[in-house]
């Protein structure tokens, strides 16, 4: 399975890099993506995680690439035996980081504020945030305190 993937990644692959066409990275994307729901969500999370965190790395500036943060975060708190709180909230904030301006930056960081401990500066400031934000509902800043 991964050498299949390891063959369709040489022949399509352009690195992502700034001058790759981003047509050609985002189709990448998709035939990774393409492998991962192929192996369902019953796969290995550890494969999961691998496919995910290759879209992420090599799709970056892309929406498959943005799309890969969020799942492997997702990946992080229920495909795995234990829960990795600390693994989500590194890869959300990576996501934020990122990808600033995303139209899905009021979700991540009302998941991040959920994520943090109550009481912490980093939390206090996204639900700041969140709240400030006139593009979040006002449905979805009043879930957050």
């Amino acid at each position: 399975m991964f050498k299949i993937l390891a063959l369709l990644s040489i022949l399509i692959m352009p690195v992502c890099s700034y001058g790759a066409d981003i047509q050609a990275v985002e189709r990448e994307g998709m035939i990774i993506r393409a492998e991962l729901n192929r192996l369902g969500n019953d796969a290995d999370p550890s494969e999961r995680e691998t496919l995910l965190k290759r879209i992420a790395e090599r799709c970056r500036g892309t929406e498959e690439g943005e799309a890969a943060y969020w799942d492997l975060a997702d990946l992080y708190l229920e495909g795995f035996p234990d829960e990795m709180r600390d693994k989500a909230r590194n890869i959300l904030e990576l996501c934020l980081k990122t990808y600033p301006n995303s139209l899905r930056s009021g979700m991540i960081k009302c998941r991040l504020a959920e994520l943090y401990d109550a009481g912490s500066a980093r939390r206090a400031e996204l639900v700041r945030q969140v709240k400030n934000d006139s593009r979040i509902p006002a449905v979805i800043q009043s879930t957050i305190n």
